[in-house]
């Protein structure tokens, strides 16, 4: 099997201060494209990588988002000297550490190597920031460096995908914005530490979240704008990695950050969650860190309260026709119906927070509730499953076409929950249909592709199509994997 990156070297740039307010992750570097200066990147491969086209090959140039984008971005990628446009980047919406891709052809492929290739901006408003090799890590995280990356058909192939994906959540290539994108890898990789046994899956978690420390041990990272939110959580949605941490590190300061973050956005009715709108992302966001830190500290009254996220989101959230909505705003309009990521978060976090409550020996007529909702939310996610294993991104609407990302999380809580004892073994059978269907989408190095965009574009962006290869989706199957291995 063929599979190599060439990471590209930064030829011609012009520097420019990021933007006020915003911070390049980790420390790391990374050049514009585009903006009111019209600023161009050109990169080349010095060492002429491969001389001729490999016969059966397939080649794809690859850049990651340094900073988070709002707007949507086309990214012309021209040979430096003949000047022939090689393809376009289609970037909507992008999320930091976020890697596109565009496919190149035989016939470019000599003035690709020989002359380079030259960034420009076709539409967009500001700039676009890529990330750039970091000496220290480029061989740790090369998928997030500019690259071309070779690969076989045999690469495609169902084994070779399971061991790429493995390979690339087991690295800093798998690393996502500090929160729910984040937290998603981290308990795939937990998840896969216990299933497999292999000790590489914690020691990558490990690496993860060392580096949203600072030298002090304090919390540095930044929000989803891409703002700094040192020392800090930003928000409910901020304190998925806590689930991950408090297993392996439960005595660690941080923690004490996620709780000061609960209780500062804790209503009346017992629901933590953002201003102003109820979301079901808090069923995995909250209740489950929180009965996570609940059973590691023998806290009977915290878990009541991980009980209690998922019972007000039941309460708002779902209709008695079987419906879910992904959030609820104070002045009661519901919004995002039968999303698939929203069921993924719904599911996902009633049986985790479950068996995290049994784990601890708590028991109480409101688990007992969430355990019926549970069925009867699995219920209904299955009788929408298609044919081929998988849910579309709104799971009553075929024709918004398959979501990997909600299929992924919606099977994972399937699985977990027929390992639970809570569903019957055709759910397990769901599960591993999904599976199967989910490894043929999987990039040659184990990136899970084919996810709807995170919704910082609505439901517009949703609908449209629009797909794209995402590390937050791989964990998702990560925790799918581990859980049928189980």
């Amino acid at each position: 099997m063929t599979l190599k990156y060439h990471l590209a070297e930064i030829m011609q740039t012009v520097e420019v201060a990021v933007p006020e307010n915003k911070r390049i992750p980790f420390g790391w570097q990374a050049v514009a494209v585009g903006g009111s200066q019209s600023l161009t990147v050109r990169m080349g491969w010095t060492d002429k990588v491969i001389p001729v086209f490999p016969v059966g090959d397939s080649i794809q140039l690859r850049i990651t988002a340094a900073l988070d984008v709002r707007e949507m971005v086309l990214i012309e990628a021209v040979t430096i000297k003949s000047r022939r446009l090689v393809d376009v980047f289609d970037i909507r919406y992008a999320s930091t550490l976020q890697p596109f891709a565009i496919q190149l052809i035989p016939d470019d492929w000599e003035a690709v190597i020989e002359e380079g290739i030259e960034l420009r901006m076709r539409e967009g408003s500001m700039p676009f920031w890529i990330l750039v090799p970091d000496s220290t890590l480029r061989d740790q995280a090369s998928l997030l460096f500019p690259h071309l990356l070779v690969s076989d058909s045999a690469s495609t192939q169902q084994f070779a995908s399971e061991q790429q994906m493995l390979r690339m959540l087991s690295s800093l290539s798998s690393l996502q914005p500090f929160g729910w994108l984040e937290g998603c890898v981290l308990d795939g990789l937990m998840d896969l530490s216990q299933a497999l046994g292999e000790p590489r899956f914690e020691e990558a978690a490990r690496a993860h979240l060392a580096l949203y420390l600072d030298d002090n041990n304090r919390l540095k990272y930044e929000d989803p704008l891409s703002e700094p939110s040192d020392g800090k959580v930003y928000g409910i949605e901020g304190t998925l990695p806590f689930a991950a941490w408090a297993r392996l590190q439960p005595d660690h300061p941080v923690m004490e950050q996620a709780i000061s973050l609960w209780i500062s956005h804790l209503r009346e009715d017992g629901a933590i969650c953002g201003t102003g709108m109820l979301s079901a992302e808090g069923s995995y966001t909250v209740a489950y860190p929180m009965a996570v830190l609940a059973r590691v500290r023998q806290d009977a009254a915290l878990a009541e309260t991980a009980v209690r996220q998922l019972e007000v989101r039941r309460q708002l959230l779902t209709h008695s026709d079987g419906d879910l909505y992904l959030r609820c705003y104070t002045d009661g309009s519901l919004t995002f119906r039968h999303w698939a990521r929203a069921h993924a978060w719904y599911l996902l976090g009633l049986i985790r927070t479950l068996m995290e409550l049994r784990e601890a020996g708590h028991s109480s007529a409101g688990a007992d509730r969430c355990a019926a909702e549970f069925i009867r939310a699995s219920n209904v996610a299955l009788s929408y499953q298609s044919p081929k294993g998988l849910w579309s991104v709104f799971l009553d609407e075929p024709s918004t076409g398959p979501d990997t990302s909600g299929s992924a999380g919606i099977a994972a809580a399937l699985a977990l929950g027929a390992n639970f004892g809570l569903l019957p073994e055709h759910a397990r059978l769901a599960a591993e249909r999904a599976l199967r269907s989910l490894l043929q989408y999987v990039t040659p190095d184990g990136v899970l592709g084919h996810v709807a965009q995170s919704n910082k574009g609505g439901e517009a962006l949703q609908r449209s199509g629009y797909r794209v290869m995402f590390q937050m989706a791989t964990g998702l199957l990560g925790q799918l994997y581990a859980a049928l291995r189980r």
